[in-house]
């Protein structure tokens, strides 16, 4: 009977750690955070969620206009954007509706992202930034990392740090790569800046814009923005624009700032 019980017991523990392994917590926010219980398909009612809370499978999570979250596991970092929405599946699956999301691990391991209409798994470690687009793909962005990505219809890819990646359709294809200045997206993208903690791979990325830096020498592809339909891609390529009496053209605004508006 002892035997019994202590066999119940250790098995309700085995249980409740992979639950909770497959369900992160958020373990920072800031801004205005909603959730949505999804099991429940006869009503809708959103409601504030707070640092502590299981992500679970049944959580859509949405951002507000200024807020943001983290939640830190034993293996991996996750971070998402601010007006963003998206469902943490498990600690290895998500899904991103809308916005931005940073994943950070230095642990070889299988994760599967998805959008509205495309999906990829990603084997190996690295530092990935994926921005949802308007066609219901994404962009897959390794700041650094070494791994494969594998769709259904593209194949598999190996990753390359600062080569971005269109992902795209349903069954999912690649669509074409872009090499983007990793020093430049570290520099502006809130995802990496924006938060207390500091993200274990960063000495992983100053290696990799050191490594583009030979590779390149500072000519870069362009600055990408959204994908709007699987053949419509807003592209912006690097070079001196003239005005009609042939001078340059100077951009107070900022575009990068603008293009990565998703932080």
């Amino acid at each position: 009977m002892i035997y019994i019980k202590i066999s119940l017991i250790a098995a309700v523990s085995t249980a409740a750690f992979f639950l909770s392994a497959s369900s992160p917590k958020i373990t920072y926010k800031y801004g205005r955070i909603d959730a949505v219980n999804l099991s429940d398909k006869d009503k809708f009612d959103p409601y504030l969620i707070d640092v502590n809370a299981s992500l679970t499978k049944d959580l859509l999570i949405a951002t507000g206009v200024q807020g943001r979250l983290e939640s830190i596991t034993p293996k991996n970092y996750w971070r998402l954007g601010r007006d963003s929405m998206g469902t943490w599946r498990s600690n290895t699956d998500f899904w991103l509706h809308s916005g931005s999301l940073l994943f950070c691990t230095e642990h070889a391991q299988s994760i599967t992202f998805s959008t509205r209409e495309s999906n990829a798994t990603f084997n190996g470690r690295g530092t990935i930034i994926l921005e949802a687009t308007k066609n219901g793909g994404f962009k897959f962005i390794p700041l650094e990392g070494k791994g494969t990505i594998t769709t259904a219809k593209g194949g598999t890819k190996e990753i390359i740090g600062g080569r971005m990646l269109l992902v795209l359709g349903k069954p999912t294809y690649f669509g074409d790569a872009y090499d983007i200045d990793i020093m430049l997206l570290l520099k502006s993208s809130r995802l990496v800046n924006s938060y207390p903690t500091s993200l274990p791979t960063f000495k992983k990325m100053g290696l990799a814009i050191y490594i583009q830096e030979l590779k390149l020498k500072g000519k870069y592809d362009a600055l990408i923005g959204d994908a709007t339909t699987n053949e419509n891609l807003e592209m912006w390529r690097f070079g001196s624009a003239k005005k009609s009496d042939g001078k340059p053209v100077t951009n107070k605004k900022g575009i990068f700032g603008r293009i990565f508006s998703s932080d």
